[in-house]
């Protein structure tokens, strides 16, 4: 096979292919005609490649069809974009989607809370049960302050009681 005469014959379907690439919109006839010359070029190069392979035109062949497979399959949008769709998009729609899930299981504990706070508080047998005056003043005045210890230890302890919390 002579590659001289093949190159001389198909260069002007390579140039109309690479016309249609760069063309911003396409008609159905245009997109079909893509499709087929795409097919012929891919096939041209494979020849090439096989015969004798001359770099230029390799690499001429390969960018063009690089550039024609972009266009018929379309290109993915980088990953930030991803990201930021689902923070402006799907999340928001998630969370109004739920919203009113959201709204009565906060009014169920604020409720519960509610309701037990009311009770203890009326109920002397109720506080008496949350221990003796003396251990809630010692609570109040000193256990609780040292349970909320600033230090490297508790930040620790905290960590790893959420760690586990969202293990189970």
């Amino acid at each position: 096979m002579d590659l001289d005469a093949l190159v001389v014959a198909r260069t002007p379907e390579w140039d109309r292919l690479d016309r249609l690439v760069r063309r911003r919109r396409l008609s159905g006839a245009e997109s079909d005609e893509l499709v087929r010359l795409y097919r012929a070029t891919a096939t041209d190069l494979s020849t090439l490649r096989s015969a004798a392979p001359d770099p230029e035109t390799v690499t001429r062949l390969s960018q063009l069809l690089g550039r024609a497979r972009a266009r018929i399959a379309g290109t993915h949008e980088p990953a930030w974009r991803d990201v930021a769709r689902f923070l402006t998009v799907l999340l928001p729609a998630a969370l109004y989607r739920i919203r009113w899930w959201t709204v009565g299981v906060m009014v169920v504990f604020l409720a519960v809370g509610v309701v037990t706070g009311v009770w203890v508080a009326t109920h002397p047998e109720a506080l008496a049960a949350m221990g003796t005056p003396a251990s809630r003043k010692e609570y109040v005045d000193q256990l609780f302050a040292a349970y909320y210890d600033p230090g490297v230890t508790f930040a620790a302890m905290v960590w790893t009681n959420n760690a586990w919390v969202s293990a189970l």
